[in-house]
């Protein structure tokens, strides 16, 4: 029992050096480009996802609170934008729950897709991941570490 103890206490100190040591890392490359370390992080350049549904009411929970979890670990500005194609089962409703208790900023745009060639928002400068959940792979080469 001890010795499992001495295990997770180690493992868990070992990990916390290593967070330590990326942030020192982090810190001394700013202060070497002549910025503040905390400016640094908190003002890289936002990412929009554009998440492409239709009747996907049981994976568009995950993917948003995916995302979610995603923005606060990074801190980092994240606007998702949901196209939905005209969806008929519950994809809408638990869309509509997720964007008021979501710590992001996300639209929801229902709308009818041409087959093969949906109308994608303009970039504005910011980095564009799609996630097309009307595919069977959707996040197969998605990078969802910005």
């Amino acid at each position: 029992m001890t010795a499992h103890l001495v295990w997770i206490l180690l493992i868990y100190g070992v990990g916390a050096a290593v967070v330590h040591l990326m942030y020192i890392r982090q810190a001394v490359r700013a202060y070497h480009n002549g910025e503040d370390a905390h400016t640094t992080s908190l003002n890289r350049r936002a990412t929009r996802y554009i998440v492409i549904t239709s009747n996907d009411g049981d994976r568009v929970e995950w993917v948003i609170r995916s995302l979610s979890i995603l923005a606060w670990l990074h801190r980092r500005p994240l606007h998702v934008t949901v196209l939905d194609d005209e969806s008929i089962d519950d994809t809408l409703l638990i869309l509509t729950r997720l964007v008021r208790y979501s710590h992001m900023d996300v639209s929801v745009i229902s709308c009818r897709f041409s087959p093969g060639n949906p109308v994608l928002p303009k970039s504005g400068g910011e980095k564009q991941v799609v996630i097309d959940l009307r595919t069977a792979n959707p996040l197969a080469g998605v990078p969802l570490v910005p």
